[in-house]
């Protein structure tokens, strides 16, 4: 079985002259076809989890180990603007080669109905709306990275009904592809809706304060008491280490 795992994970920033630490002593395990949200106040070290994670840069302790491919979408789609949808798509199968680019033309061509981009493989990003291209970012980071897919904050500039949207395009894909899915976010409805195991995380230095299944990772019926009971219980926790001001 495909998994990320950290092992007491931890990182350093210099600022101003002096060493900042940014992530301290985070540990987690995912398999692939699980989901796991991370979440905690802006600058916790979120993005750092997740750049360490994607072999960016190391952590300066700990141990971070990843078998299986990887692919990243970030809240800015970076779709090449003089590359068609499907070329975009495409890319990461072209960076690897002939044999990759053939691979990833067939899989593309066949996931555009699912990503709801069927007659719009050779649009550019400035034909298309946010979420469109938001969509096509997703399925150029599934063509990437089969295996497990980095989001983060994916949805954070779209607005409610597109973010649904694409809440339930994420399940789909879940659900035929059972990529595993490392899910930055500070939304906790996205969090309670996506992901089947969440991690709420400290100010910065970001640490694990506590790791918790979802009603969907337990495989339960959604039950709107013990969602609102849940959704409170995690606001609470975070605002109880909420830095003062």
């Amino acid at each position: 079985m495909n998994s990320i795992e950290l092992q007491n994970v931890s990182k350093y920033f210099k600022v101003n002259g002096r060493r900042l630490k940014v992530v301290d002593g985070v540990s987690f395990r995912l398999e692939q076809g699980r989901s796991l949200a991370l979440i905690g106040p802006s600058g916790c070290g979120k993005s750092t989890i997740l750049s360490m994670t994607a072999g960016f840069f190391p952590p300066d302790e700990g141990r971070i180990s990843v078998s299986g491919s990887l692919g990243l979408c970030l809240q800015d789609d970076k779709l090449l603007p003089w590359r068609t949808v499907l070329k975009n798509a495409c890319l990461p199968g072209e960076i690897k080669g002939a044999e990759a680019l053939a691979e990833a033309k067939e899989k593309a061509s066949a996931y555009l109905p699912l990503f709801g981009l069927d007659g719009f493989e050779d649009s550019y990003p400035a034909q298309l709306s946010g979420g469109m291209r938001q969509r096509a970012a997703l399925l150029r980071t599934l063509i990437a990275g089969g295996d497990f897919m980095l989001l983060d904050e994916p949805f954070a500039r779209l607005d409610a009904l597109t973010k649904e949207d694409l809440h339930r395009l994420l399940l789909r894909v879940m659900e035929r592809f059972s990529p595993g899915m490392l899910l930055i976010t500070h939304d906790i409805e996205e969090a309670l809706e996506i992901a089947d195991e969440i991690c709420l995380l400290s100010p910065r230095p970001a640490r694990v304060v506590e790791r918790l299944t979802t009603p969907k990772g337990e495989g339960m019926p959604f039950d709107p008491l013990k969602h609102a009971a849940l959704k409170q219980h995690m606001r609470d926790v975070l605002l109880a280490h909420k830095t003062p001001v």
